[in-house]
């Protein structure tokens, strides 16, 4: 029956094109307008897809992924990276909670934090262009996170507290959704999560094509003759604790606006809710900030460099 239902949501995407002709008729959308709404709306069935097997394995693996999170000091960057790099949108907040309560260290934290791809991922797949871009974004932010995370637990010595402490973790999703939910609500956070998502990118493309229609000259100046301009633009996005900014720093390289240093620039500094969840539970204000310093700087140089290189 699910597999039916996955393939009445494939067979949709074989109508839209139809719909959004219809729809740019009645509504005598303007022409610079067009191919971005177009854009958004065929993305919607692969998005939903993409986020019911995330749903899954959040609701399926995140024990397994907590476990595993607390059983290695020496390999925790490690771990850490790889687990975070997985489409999900609750490792980071399960981190930034272990790393309140001392069972992972601040570089394990880091790690996370810059490896963390929250929408990224499930944007790109849902464009066959960008397959190609997948695998090395991944993997250049799982070394730059385990490189960074290495390089913090040598310098600021962490002080764990030891395993065999129970410790219990309300985990949400990006939503504020509740994990291990039933499994009649697999697919209800999927839709609500594609709806979402799909604003995000029908808001920030149809800002994109006026921008571009109105202010090429413009934008082109900032973000192509000013390199650390652009880096440093899009690490500041990557800051804000939400699902946009992951958005529109990927639909900015979907656009050829910024470069790959970019990117990776304000992917890395966006943790999801991690940051929110930080500061919102740490009662050291001053470790909360040195964080976000910490990986901010990281992201900047990583960008950088890899804007240099390309």
């Amino acid at each position: 029956m699910f597999i039916e239902f996955l393939e009445k949501i494939i067979s949709i995407n074989e109508i839209i094109p139809d719909l959004i002709t219809k729809f740019i008729q009645i509504f005598n959308i303007p022409e610079f307008l067009q191919e971005s709404i177009a854009e958004s709306f065929n993305l919607v069935p692969f998005l939903f897809i993409i986020f019911v097997f995330i749903e899954i394995s959040e609701n399926y693996f995140s024990e397994k992924i907590e476990k595993l999170s607390l059983s290695s000091r020496l390999w925790g960057p490690f771990i850490g990276s790889c687990l975070a790099s997985l489409p999900q949108c609750g490792f980071s907040i399960i981190a930034t909670i272990l790393y309140i309560k001392k069972f992972v260290s601040l570089g394990t934290l880091i790690a996370v934090y810059i490896s963390t791809s929250d929408e990224a991922i499930p944007i790109l797949l849902a464009n066959p262009s960008m397959f190609s871009s997948i695998l090395p974004l991944i993997f250049t932010k799982i070394i730059i996170g385990v490189m960074a995370g290495y390089l913090i637990d040598f310098i600021f010595k962490p002080q764990l507290k030891i395993n065999d402490e129970k410790i219990k973790l309300e985990e949400h999703g990006c939503c504020h959704h509740k994990i291990h939910s039933k499994v009649s609500k697999l697919l209800i956070h999927p839709l609500k999560h594609t709806l979402n998502i799909f604003l995000f990118i029908l808001i920030f493309n149809c800002i994109l094509s006026f921008s571009l229609e109105y202010a090429e000259n413009t934008i082109s100046t900032l973000f192509n003759t000013n390199i650390f301009m652009q880096v440093l633009i899009a690490s500041i996005i990557g800051l804000i604790p939400n699902c946009a900014a992951s958005v529109l720093v990927v639909m900015l390289y979907l656009k050829s606006i910024i470069g790959f240093g970019s990117l990776i620039a304000g992917l890395s500094t966006n943790a999801g809710l991690g940051l929110l969840v930080l500061f919102k539970n740490n009662e050291n204000l001053k470790d909360s900030f040195k964080i976000v310093c910490i990986l901010f700087l990281i992201s900047l140089i990583s960008g950088l460099f890899l804007n240099f290189i390309y």
